[in-house]
């Protein structure tokens, strides 16, 4: 069974708890990134956010530098099962370590609120060029209000975190939703 279809009245309300599960994060100290995944009956079979800035984290996270939204996920369900029916919804594209996971996990389908223009995966690598990443369907930033709210949500996390020339490819991204972060 493939992932559900994807059109905007499945994908919205999953990119929202994603961006929900990323203020969170944010509030608990981490970057703020949510991630939410859903079985192929459009049922979400588990949450997670990042915790990497947390000194307190789930025991199947703890406080590693691994423990990214998306891993978060993987850990919490423990063994995947039928992951070509699944489909993870996160608020920000996948870095290099969890699309990898993603893909060599098999999910179905991988779709991203907000582009990362200097972190994510596909400044790296073409998911549709990697054997282990061709069959994960990759769906970024379908739907425009969210992928603004998730831009102006982790802002501040790139202009702190990534380097200028980071910092630079976001301001050329998201002009407005990086405008007055200093």
């Amino acid at each position: 069974m493939p992932p559900a279809p994807l059109d905007p009245a499945t994908h919205r309300p999953h990119l929202e708890e994603a961006l929900r599960l990323a203020r969170e994060a944010q509030a608990a100290g981490s970057a703020p990134v949510g991630a939410v995944l859903v079985n192929a009956r459009g049922e979400v079979i588990a949450r997670g956010r990042n915790r990497v800035g947390e000194a307190q984290s789930p025991e199947h996270v703890g406080a590693a530098s691994v423990a990214h939204a998306e891993m978060d996920v993987f850990f919490s369900v423990g063994k995947v099962r039928d992951a070509e029916t699944l489909t993870l919804y996160t608020s920000l594209e996948p870095c290099l370590m969890c699309g990898g996971a993603s893909a060599l996990l098999g999910v179905g389908r991988v779709v991203w609120a907000t582009a990362d223009p200097w972190g994510g995966s596909g400044r790296l690598i073409r998911w549709s060029d990697h054997p282990a990443m061709q069959e994960t369907d990759v769906v970024p930033c379908p739907d425009p209000d969210l992928e603004a709210e998730g831009a102006r949500l982790f802002a501040p996390e790139a202009r702190r975190a990534f380097p200028e020339e980071g910092w630079a490819l976001w301001r050329q991204r998201y002009p407005a939703e990086t405008a007055g972060v200093e």
